[in-house]
């Protein structure tokens, strides 16, 4: 892995405008280098943000160059020698960082003719930018002087390249970066949901227990839970968040453990026959029903995906029954009797609120009276009366 990626809604499914934003120092690299990138990103078919319109106004960042960075998949920061003498530079940094954080932007940082201990640490010109910063009109924010630190410090210890005047060619350094950014974004997203409820959480639990060290070995994390209860989500979900920072991925649907004891080794040959050619394997995370399994094989690292809470059980079967946020007063007693039945299942609050939606209270009443006659409220069986009820299209829909 390059990079850990530390949420807007969702990143994993998050809507992008630009695949990169570009930051960089104007007087430094704007007509040379970073106007190279900037043609080769756009030759290659990347859609790149550079600021050409004049959104620098001031030393604050501008609403819409804020709404650019947001909107951007990943950045590209240029440090260059006089990137931290400038405060504009610096406080687009501590966006472009927020965004990390938040919604898992991807960063790829170029080192200028500029060593990056430089840019860690702030010494060399890096120093003497801050040196003047002190003394200048920021000498009494201390706390925008630290966040300009730690955003430096965290961007440079990030993977990335390193230009030196003299080392190679600059069309052939762009050329690489070019290759790297290229890779990066072939990454289609896995469809996740219309609706993702309670799904941020999980995920940031499952990436929490993965980390962000690994070795050379195939580390495996086990995904647990009983049918119908998000696991497939999540792990499609986790896939979106890493996919991008590994050199290869695959996701596979459906692999079916016939045994215990050889169930894993088969998954394992399946992934790594899908994998061939690909480098630096280090992660394979498992779904299943059975703990059993994964604890036969070792796995250490398990999540157990539990039920959802009342609030988001209202909250996902609310959207699916009426899609709106308003709910008729005289619906709301079907909707507790609905949200019973499916026992906090999303797949069952799916299915029984994509059934009712659209239907009047008495079909609302005659459906639920229908879930009602099932033997001990199976739930598999209330999903068929559900899914049964649906039209085609709908199916489609479901099952996708």
């Amino acid at each position: 892995m390059a990079q850990p990626a530390p949420s807007s809604p969702f990143a994993y499914t998050y809507t992008y405008e630009y695949d990169v934003f570009l930051s960089f120092r104007g007087e430094d690299t704007r007509t040379d280098f970073t106007g190279n990138l900037y043609s080769a990103l756009s030759q290659r078919g990347v859609l790149t943000f550079i600021d050409d319109d004049g959104l620098q106004k001031g030393e604050e960042i501008t609403p819409s160059l804020f709404h650019a960075i947001q909107k951007s998949r990943m950045a590209i920061i240029v440090f260059s020698k006089n990137y931290a003498s400038s405060s504009f530079c610096l406080n687009e940094l501590v966006q472009i960082l927020e965004c990390y954080t938040k919604q898992k932007m991807w960063i790829w940082p170029v080192f200028y003719d500029v060593d990056p201990s430089e840019v860690r640490h702030q010494t060399g010109s890096y120093g003497e930018a801050f040196a003047k910063h002190e003394r200048g009109r920021f000498k009494d924010d201390k706390v925008k002087l630290q966040k300009w630190r730690l955003a430096l410090n965290q961007a440079a210890v990030l993977f990335g390249s390193h230009f030196k005047h003299g080392g190679e060619y600059e069309h052939e350094f762009i050329r690489k970066i070019i290759e790297v950014i290229s890779r990066k974004l072939n990454r289609p997203l896995l469809y996740i949901a219309n609706y993702p409820v309670g799904l941020e959480a999980r995920v940031e639990d499952v990436h929490s227990l993965i980390g962000s060290k690994f070795n050379d070995k195939v580390n495996m994390l086990g995904i647990h839970g009983i049918g119908g209860i998000g696991k497939s989500t999540i792990a499609r979900a986790v896939y979106n968040l890493l996919a991008y920072q590994f050199e290869g991925s695959c996701f596979l649907a459906n692999v079916r453990e016939q045994s215990t004891r050889h169930g894993l080794e088969q998954i394992q040959e399946k992934i790594l026959s899908e994998l061939v050619g690909e480098r630096n394997l280090s992660i394979i995370i498992i779904t299943t029903r059975d703990k059993h399994l994964l604890d036969f094989h070792g796995v250490k690292k398990i999540y157990e995906v539990n039920n959802f809470s009342d609030n988001e059980a209202f909250e996902l079967f609310r959207w699916n029954a009426l899609k709106n946020n308003e709910v008729d007063p005289s619906y709301m007693e079907m909707m507790k009797r609905a949200i019973h039945f499916a026992r906090g299942l999303p797949l069952a609050l799916e299915a029984i609120g994509s059934n009712l939606f659209g239907k009047t209270l008495d079909e609302w009443e005659s459906a639920l009276e229908a879930c009602e006659r099932i033997p001990n409220r199976d739930v598999q069986q209330i999903l068929k009366v559900s899914y049964d009820g649906l039209e085609e299209n709908e199916k489609e829909i479901f099952l996708t």
